[in-house]
């Protein structure tokens, strides 16, 4: 879409935009600054639904989802993202969770908890990722080598993490709004971002943000993300300048699971193969089964046999 007025849509055509699972970018007639904001239900709903983590589980994933949206959207070239935390120690610290985004916004995930841990669903942010965690994000271009940074998580939450491994990292000072609501399984987030060498990006970065710091996501959810972006900037001449749907999509597949049957020892599997009720393997990130009857194992010991 080419820049669009949003102070200029009427109240009907803000309306007809209340969607979600989707992500906008804009951009300011008044500020050195860039930004993008989405909104996600169904595809978040998709992810978590077959898991039945603990609540603060469902935060801290639906809360990565969010991230990984909007740091995927700011990228020029195609490339696959990793959005993981690696937990710590502490009584209740997970040992990951992590999302993985493509370039077409299309995403899955899952969170490792640690052995024998019990949740009541209200830890917090530090309880779950522990002592000495960090925040690890990983790019994967179609075109070019992988490349990772990590960030020790030092505050207390994902947004505050996002905006160490910015300044950090990229040395590009940005700023994170995210709300997620464990129980209805929706998320909102906004990333705001300096246009380097633009006279007083720095000044407009702390006034957009002083405005984003209002964000709130039952308005989101009534209202949408036009009309969230109309409300927050309605004197800062805010345009949308791209929009872009988000899906959950795991890249699980029987194949896959094949192949992983078919790395194990000849002794492994040729053991799987002598169970007449064969095997079966669930997907972590969908949580979907695959099942292999015996003559199924059969024939891919045949296979690795040969």
């Amino acid at each position: 879409m080419s820049q669009e007025d949003i102070a200029g849509l009427s109240a009907e055509e803000l309306l007809s935009r209340r969607n979600a699972d989707c992500v906008v970018r804009f951009l300011f007639d008044r500020h050195g600054v860039r930004g993008e904001i989405c909104a996600l239900d169904n595809s978040v709903k998709a992810l978590l639904s077959e898991h039945h983590y603990p609540r603060c589980i469902n935060a801290l994933l639906l809360e990565l989802a969010a991230a990984a949206v909007l740091i995927s959207a700011t990228l020029k070239s195609d490339a696959q993202i990793m959005v993981q935390i690696q937990g710590g120690t502490g009584p209740k610290a997970i040992r990951y969770a992590l999302v993985n985004i493509n370039e077409d916004l299309s995403f899955y995930g899952s969170a490792l908890l640690s052995d024998g841990v019990k949740y009541t669903g209200a830890e917090s942010f530090k309880d779950i990722v522990g002592a000495d965690a960090s925040l690890i994000i990983s790019v994967f271009p179609k075109d070019g080598n992988k490349w990772q940074g990590v960030v020790p998580l030092d505050g207390d939450s994902t947004a505050a993490a996002l905006e160490d491994y910015f300044r950090n990292s990229e040395q590009l000072p940005s700023r994170f709004f995210i709300q997620a609501d464990a129980d209805s399984l929706y998320v909102c987030g906004l990333m705001l971002q300096i246009i380097p060498e633009t006279p007083g990006c720095d000044d407009s970065l702390e006034h957009t943000a002083a405005l984003a710091s209002t964000l709130q996501l039952k308005e989101v959810q009534q209202t949408g993300l036009y009309e969230m972006l109309r409300r927050l900037y309605w004197d800062d001449g805010v345009k949308a300048v791209k929009e872009q749907s988000v899906r959950f999509k795991c890249v699980c597949s029987k194949e896959r699971c094949e192949s992983a049957l078919m790395s194990l020892s000849h002794k492994e599997l040729e053991d799987i193969a002598q169970d007449k009720q064969g095997t079966e393997m669930t997907c972590q990130h969908c949580g979907r089964t695959y099942r292999f009857s015996q003559d199924e194992v059969k024939s891919l010991l045949a296979k690795v046999s040969q």
